[in-house]
């Protein structure tokens, strides 16, 4: 009895490390060479450039925050902090034009989306309630 209870504290143990160097596994080696870093955190959005090449662009979203995230990325000539808010506390998707989303990034995790980007202006948000109005949100431009 007391093997078969040392055996499973060591297998639980295990899988406590393994869960641990999984969620360190976003470093910079895995992020792919050209890739547009993007930092969230509570309450901001820094972009590594302001601007990309149209095409495929790739980002990679790290989430420095103690909170989960999600990264929009918006078409749109509006400056970023211009957009309006719902009772919810977040912008109604459904009257932007979203090209595409990262939802539920963990903290301490580094997703990587890539998408296809036409030339022209985009507006960066994180649309979890009242993160928006707190100041996640930043401009980015593709030529």
């Amino acid at each position: 009895m007391i093997r078969f209870r040392i055996a499973a504290i060591g297998c639980a143990m295990a899988l406590a490390a393994a869960g641990c160097s999984s969620s360190s596994s976003s470093s910079s080696a895995s992020i792919p060479e050209g890739a547009v870093g993007v930092t969230e955190q509570d309450f901001s959005i820094s972009v590594s450039s302001s601007s990309a090449a149209a095409g495929d662009v790739t980002f990679a979203i790290t989430n420095n925050g103690p909170s989960a995230h999600e990264f929009v990325i918006i078409a749109s000539d509006e400056d970023p902090a211009s957009f309006e808010v719902g009772d919810d506390g977040t912008v109604p998707e459904e009257s932007l034009d979203v090209v595409d989303e990262q939802e539920d990034i963990a903290p301490g995790t580094t997703p990587i989306l890539t998408t296809s980007l036409d030339a022209g202006s985009y507006v960066f948000i994180c649309n979890l309630p009242g993160h928006y109005q707190q100041g996640m949100h930043a401009g980015f431009t593709v030529t």
